[in-house]
C-alpha cells in the first residue's frame, strides 16, 4: 500500500514537471505564416528549424534534453502573430521565440518579447529599428536591411560603373510600401546613391502597393526614364507580377537586381516564366560556402528537400543550433521563468562558427544585440534557374554574367 501511494505520488510529481517546465523538453515557439500569402516563406523555415532540431535530437539534444518545435500560423499577420507569440509564451511555456519570416511581424512581436522576459531570436526579420529599440530580449543573427544592399552597392561601384564608362549613370529604384521595403530604402539604397550622387542619378525612386493587380504604369514610367540601373525591392506575389510584366513592356537596363525577399525564392523564377533569368538580387549570403561542413549540409538539404537552399534555409537552420548552443546553460529542472533568463545570458555570451558565418550579438552603432555580420551580405544572379552567389569573390559559387 505505502509503495502504491508513493508511486502515485512520484506519478503526479512527475506529471507537473512536466506541464511546468515542457515536458522533459526545451520548447522552442515558432510563430509562422503557413497559410496566406507568407507560406512559402514559412514552409521554408518549417523545414529548416525541423531539420536543425531533428539532428540535434538524434544525438541526444542540449546535455540530454530534447527540443520541441512549437507552431502557430502568423498569416503573417503581426495581429494574428502578437496573440501567437502570447499563447506561445503563457500557454505552452516556450524558452524563446523564434523569428516569424516578416519584419512587420517581428516589429509587433518584439514588445511581446520584452513585456514577457521571452528571448526573440530573429533569423530572417530584418527591418533595422527592430534591433534598434534598446530591447534586451531581442537578438538579431542575420542582416539588418540596412545591411541588405552592402554587396550590390559594392559590385555596382567595382563593376557596373566601371565598365559603363559613362560619367554618371540613371537608376530607377522602386520598392513594395511596407516595413521591409521602407527599411531596405530607408537605410541601404538611398543613402548609398545620395552618397555617391556625382556617379548615379536617381531619376525614378518610389514605392508602390504590395497587393497591386498591375504595374505596367510604374514600369511604363521607369522604361520613359530608359535607366542605366533597375532596382527593386519586392515581396514574392509582386515579385513575380513585376518580373512578368517587366518582360512584357519590354524594359531593359544594363543591370536589373533585386534586394532579397521575393527575388530570392525559386518561385519568383518559375512562376514569372524565367524572367527573371540572369537577373541579380542581393541579400543576407546563402553562408560559408567554402566550409566543408556547409557543403556537407547543402548536399543533405538538397537530398531531402530536392531543391538547392538559400538565405532562408541557412539562416533558420543556424538559428535553431544557435539557441541549442546557448540552451547548454539553461537548467531544465529551473523555472521556466529562470530558464529565460538563462538564455538571455547564454545568447548575450555566445560567439559561435556556423555555417551562417560567426554569431555573436553585440551593441554598436545604436543596434541591441545584432550579429554585426559583416561578411554575411552577398549578390547572387538567377543562372539556369539556380540561385547561385556571384559577389564578392571571396563568397562567390561562379563568376556573374554581366
Amino acid at each position: 500500500m505505502l509503495f502504491k501511494t508513493l508511486s502515485t505520488i512520484l506519478f503526479f510529481l512527475l506529471m507537473f514537471s512536466q506541464v511546468s517546465y515542457g515536458a522533459g523538453t526545451f520548447k522552442i515557439g515558432c510563430p509562422a505564416p503557413m497559410t496566406g500569402p507568407g507560406a512559402n516563406f514559412g514552409e521554408k523555415f518549417k523545414k529548416a528549424y525541423t531539420m536543425a532540431a531533428d539532428e540535434i535530437n538524434a544525438k541526444g539534444g542540449v546535455n540530454g534534453t530534447k527540443l520541441e518545435l512549437v507552431f502557430e500560423d502568423t498569416q503573417a499577420k503581426p495581429a494574428l502573430a502578437v496573440s501567437s507569440a502570447k499563447k506561445l509564451i503563457s500557454s505552452d511555456n516556450v524558452v524563446a521565440l523564434l523569428g516569424g519570416w516578416s519584419s512587420g511581424v517581428a516589429f509587433a512581436v518584439a514588445p511581446v518579447a520584452l513585456d514577457n522576459k521571452t528571448p526573440y531570436l530573429l533569423e530572417h526579420p530584418a527591418l533595422d529599428d527592430i534591433t534598434r529599440k534598446n530591447n534586451d530580449y531581442v537578438f538579431r543573427l542575420q542582416p539588418t536591411t540596412g545591411m541588405y544592399s552592402a554587396a550590390l552597392e559594392d559590385f555596382i561601384l567595382k563593376v557596373v560603373y566601371p565598365k559603363a564608362k559613362k560619367k554618371q549613370l540613371t537608376v530607377a529604384y522602386v520598392y513594395v510600401d511596407n516595413a521591409f521595403g521602407q527599411g531596405v530604402a530607408k537605410y541601404g539604397i538611398l543613402p548609398f546613391f545620395q552618397k555617391n550622387k556625382d556617379k548615379f542619378n536617381l531619376v525614378v525612386s518610389e514605392a508602390y502597393s504590395e497587393n497591386a493587380m498591375d504595374y505596367k504604369p510604374l514600369l511604363l514610367k521607369i522604361k520613359n526614364a530608359a535607366p542605366d540601373i533597375i532596382i527593386l525591392t519586392s515581396y514574392l506575389t509582386d515579385g513575380i507580377l513585376i518580373s512578368k510584366q517587366i518582360k512584357e513592356v519590354g524594359l531593359t537596363a544594363r543591370f536589373v537586381s533585386g534586394t532579397g525577399a521575393g527575388h530570392s525564392m525559386q518561385d519568383v523564377y518559375e512562376k514569372s516564366g524565367k524572367a527573371t533569368e540572369k537577373v541579380f538580387t542581393s541579400g543576407p549570403w546563402h553562408g560559408e560556402i567554402k566550409d566543408p561542413n556547409w557543403k556537407k549540409w547543402r548536399a543533405a538539404w538538397e537530398k531531402k528537400y530536392k531543391y538547392l537552399p538559400g538565405e532562408h534555409e541557412v539562416e533558420g537552420y543556424v538559428a535553431v543550433q544557435v539557441l541549442a548552443e546557448a540552451l547548454k546553460g539553461v537548467k531544465p529542472g529551473d523555472s521556466i521563468t529562470k530558464q529565460r533568463e538563462q538564455l538571455k545570458a547564454s545568447l548575450k555570451a555566445l560567439n559561435m562558427k556556423t555555417i551562417f558565418g560567426t554569431v555573436k550579438f553585440d551593441n554598436f552603432d545604436g543596434y541591441t544585440n545584432q550579429n554585426k555580420a559583416q561578411k554575411m551580405t552577398a549578390l547572387a544572379q538567377w543562372i539556369n534557374g539556380k540561385l547561385l552567389q556571384v559577389w564578392p569573390k571571396e563568397a562567390a559559387e561562379r563568376e556573374p554574367i554581366y
